[in-house]
């Protein structure tokens, strides 16, 4: 009797034991790949700006393989495996972002970017020098940071609720002047109107450009200060959606302003940094724009989104935002 008992049990555990071995490379094979993966986000999430060129003046070119060559007709920014190569009448200047130092590109360069800076092939390239130009602080930090909102997440729809989008928020703080007072918010569903509260007044707002990627308002700038913000979606003249809690929107005064643009214009052509001064100072629409300057002028530049693809989160453009995520996530997995 206990002889049989222990042939069972040994019939048993050697099933037990051939199960762990069959799942076993299977745990293997998705622990590997989550280590992989992980790897390889991590390596986006470090991956940022080497340095910049300046200045440009007759043929200045980049390339990301060496094949396909785009002007460079303003600041621009490089990223490690870049190529730059300057005509007979071309030169520029490249700022180093790790050493804040420059280097002046004159005629007939043919250059790599590394980690470290230029590696220079052939051509006029100056010894490294001081310059008040260099590229934002913190950028690195900046990039690691923006990573996480490259991530789409798939809308999972509801029971009942329309194919279109009637949940539209509002940036939850943002500042705005004289200057800068346009706000901007995610359209919702055809036909759809708004209302939109500014301390103790509100605005209905019906005239839309459904062809636009969002809607974008001007309002009427009260006095400096804080004041609660909210909007509300209506159809038929009836409230679809409403946020929990009012937003915060700051208004600075004209001398403020007038500072901010002092700084944005020491930018020069830069449209990065000049979205850098305007984001410091919460002015997330003009900063939207600059961003947008940027990427008219250098299309094809996806690697920079991450910084664009944040400011679109903090200003709550969710339908721009996930098409932008996806342009990047295709570029970087490519």
């Amino acid at each position: 009797m206990r002889t049989n008992q222990w042939y069972r049990s040994l019939r048993s555990s050697g099933r037990v034991l051939a199960s762990v071995q069959n799942i076993l490379p299977m745990w293997v094979a998705v622990l590997c790949l989550t280590a992989f993966t992980g790897s390889a986000m991590a390596e986006s999430a470090k991956r940022s700006p080497v340095g910049k060129l300046m200045d440009p003046a007759g043929s200045v070119e980049y390339s990301r393989d060496g094949e396909k060559w785009r002007a460079v007709t303003r600041a621009k920014y490089l990223f490690a495996g870049y190529f730059i190569r300057t005509g007979a009448d071309g030169s520029s200047n490249f700022v180093n972002q790790t050493s804040g130092l420059a280097q002046k590109l004159g005629a007939n360069v043919s250059a790599t970017v590394s980690s470290d800076g230029l590696s220079v092939d052939s051509g006029d390239v100056s010894d490294p020098f001081s310059t008040e130009a260099g590229l934002m602080d913190g950028l690195a930090n900046k990039f690691a940071s923006a990573q996480r909102y490259t991530t789409v997440r798939r809308a999972v729809k509801k029971p009942g609720e329309p194919d279109c989008n009637v949940k539209v928020r509002l940036a939850r703080k943002i500042t705005v002047s004289e200057g800068f007072a346009d706000l901007v918010w995610d359209r919702a569903c055809p036909n759809s109107a708004f209302q939109l509260t500014l301390g103790e007044e509100a605005f209905e707002i019906k005239e839309i450009d459904e062809t636009a990627d969002h809607v974008r308002y001007r309002i009427a700038v009260p006095d400096a200060g804080e004041y609660e913000l909210s909007l509300k979606v209506l159809e038929d003249g009836e409230v679809v959606y409403q946020p929990r809690r009012p937003g915060k929107l700051k208004v600075i005064s004209s001398d403020e302003e007038a500072k901010i643009q002092m700084a944005v214009t020491a930018m020069g052509d830069d449209f990065f940094a000049q979205a850098d001064v305007f984001e410091q100072h919460g002015l997330l629409v003009p900063a939207m724009d600059a961003y947008r300057a940027y990427f008219d002028a250098y299309p094809d530049d996806i690697e920079m989104k991450p910084l664009f693809i944040a400011n679109l989160q903090s200003l709550q453009l969710m339908t721009e935002k996930t098409a932008e995520a996806q342009k990047y996530n295709a570029f970087i997995s490519e």
